[in-house]
């Protein structure tokens, strides 16, 4: 196993498995001009359109579950990123959750 080479093909292996989507992941093409991509965004902007507040929001209608990974067969997260060792995975989860956001607030812009 001291092989170099060995080595790095094992790591590109392992790197391609961890940056597949997840099985939950929308298939769809986030920001394709179609269509479903805008009745996708439509739909998951629409708490924001029709509710001020949390407040407002009628417990009867929150769903059971809600998933930026999979809207409408769309996936609002971004890539996985690779911390290597650095222990960032508090930053980097940060910056992956209000990446999702901003690609809800501005899918109609992309």
């Amino acid at each position: 196993m001291n092989d170099p080479k060995v080595k790095a093909k094992l790591l590109e292996k392992a790197l391609k498995k961890k940056h597949q989507k997840h099985k939950n992941s929308g298939q769809k093409q986030y920001g394709e001009k179609t269509e479903e991509f805008e009745e996708a965004y439509i739909h998951a902007q629409s708490w924001a359109l029709k509710y001020k507040t949390i407040d407002e929001i009628p417990d009867e209608a929150i769903p059971t579950e809600y998933d930026f990974r999979n809207i409408k067969g769309y996936d609002f997260t971004g890539a996985v990123r690779d911390q290597l060792e650095c222990g960032s995975c508090y930053t980097l989860g940060y910056i992956q959750s209000v990446e999702a956001r901003l690609k809800l607030k501005y899918a109609h812009k992309y």
